[in-house]
């Protein structure tokens, strides 16, 4: 990207763009982004935003999986669009992304950015290596419901904001409201059970349209610390407000599941009703689990290949699409679990479009995701289900059934 250099906070022209995106700078617009890099875990440039909206000045914590010394090489700016579909003219150069550096560790560097967003809905933030001709955009709704005071939660004993929608059973947080004025939050619990979601060609509500009720509160000031020793749904708000941040405490390794119960349950994708009932209220549940895997691969090394990568799959969509539900109870993870990682993404105001080419084993298809807003989270999507992906869907379950998946 090439950039005309003027004063770090002014507004300039985007003259010219790196691939991905082709064609004229006027008529870049973020829909026509491919943001696939965003759906591998191992991508050292997958990148996460939270941010509270003040007025017009909004606070950005961002997080990247490489760390600070990788990351220096890039030069980052932004810009403001209110639709995704809105050709970009604008770009905010920032000075050295070091500058605003906050926090690392294993999984990746953190760091926080005021920037003036005025009255825009969606800030595109970029990093660019003029090394390899490479940028990355990274796409943040601004607000939700008009309403952007969010609190900040962070692993007390680290002073690290957490990005990610899950902790582990027993973790201490700190809260912390992005609104100094605020000196209380109200944290919402739910021991509710979300059912996996059903298949593409099902015309089956999705669970977030099942109604559910707090089964407890809590009240605490700002900058207190909790331990989070209940296994499920931790909803953290100002006591004004019904916009915050959705905690997932799970026991054990997640996203990894080890134990029986959740290797059974989350085999729901694979299983006929029949099967799944059987398997879940066995107790031989380790029997009836290697007995499906032998019995339909007929070979021990196709039973471990295709549970090997099942189940890293299943790791993977907790780690991706975990929100207020398990990631591989959700419709995106369900699609990347038994499709894998999209080999395009496009992002659009109503929704997210999966890509997926044409292989030897099926034809080339695409799935449509709606963005649905909800207090809990702004990074919600439900299928839009057809007919016809029926035999598409049979066709590949069949093939992990058998252990003829090519992976």
């Amino acid at each position: 990207m090439m950039l005309i250099t003027m004063k770090p906070t002014a507004i300039i022209i985007l003259i010219l763009s790196l691939i991905p995106f082709s064609g004229s700078w006027a008529q870049i617009k973020v829909s026509n982004f491919d943001l696939s890099f965003q759906y591998k875990t191992n991508a050292p440039m997958r990148g996460q935003i939270i941010s509270a909206k003040k007025d017009t000045i909004a606070l950005l914590l961002l997080k990247f999986n490489a760390p600070l010394d990788s990351i220096k090489k890039y030069s980052a700016s932004y810009s403001l669009v209110n639709s995704l579909e809105e050709e970009i003219t604008t770009l905010v150069k920032l000075k050295n992304l070091a500058s605003f550096f906050q926090f690392e560790d294993k999984d990746g560097s953190q760091f926080g950015i005021k920037a003036t967003v005025r009255d825009y809905k969606y800030l595109i933030f970029w990093l660019t290596d003029s090394t390899k001709n490479r940028v990355y955009p990274y796409v943040k709704l601004l607000s939700r419901h008009h309403e952007a005071e969010d609190v900040n939660l962070q692993l007390a004993y680290l002073n690290a904001t957490i990005f990610k929608p899950y902790v582990l059973l027993n973790s201490t947080l700190k809260v912390n409201s992005f609104n100094p004025s605020s000196d209380s939050v109200k944290i919402d619990f739910y021991d509710y059970h979300f059912s996996a979601a059903s298949p593409p060609m099902s015309q089956k509500k999705d669970s977030a349209a099942v109604p559910f009720s707090v089964d407890h509160s809590y009240l605490m000031d700002n900058k207190e610390s909790i331990t989070l020793r209940e296994p499920g749904l931790y909803y953290f708000h100002l006591v004004h407000s019904d916009i915050g941040r959705t905690l997932i405490a799970r026991e054990g390794n997640y996203p990894k599941f080890t134990e029986i119960d959740r290797l059974v349950e989350s085999l729901r994708y694979l299983e006929t009703e029949e099967e799944y009932s059987k398997m879940t209220t066995s107790f031989n549940k380790k029997q009836l689990f290697d007995e499906f895997w032998l019995n339909n691969t007929k070979s021990e090394s196709k039973a471990r290949r295709a549970i090997k990568e099942y189940y890293k799959r299943v790791r993977d969509a907790n780690y991706l699409f975990t929100s207020y539900k398990e990631g591989w109870k959700t419709d995106m993870g369900m699609i990347y679990i038994i499709f894998g990682a999209p080999s395009k993404v496009f992002i659009q105001d109503d929704g997210i479009m999966w890509i997926y080419n044409k292989t030897f084993e099926l034809p080339r298809v695409a799935f449509f995701f709606n963005h649905i807003n909800t207090a809990f989270t702004d990074e919600y999507y439900v299928l839009v289900r057809k007919a016809e992906f029926q035999n598409l869907w049979f066709r590949t379950i069949d093939l992990w059934r058998t252990g003829k998946k090519e992976f």
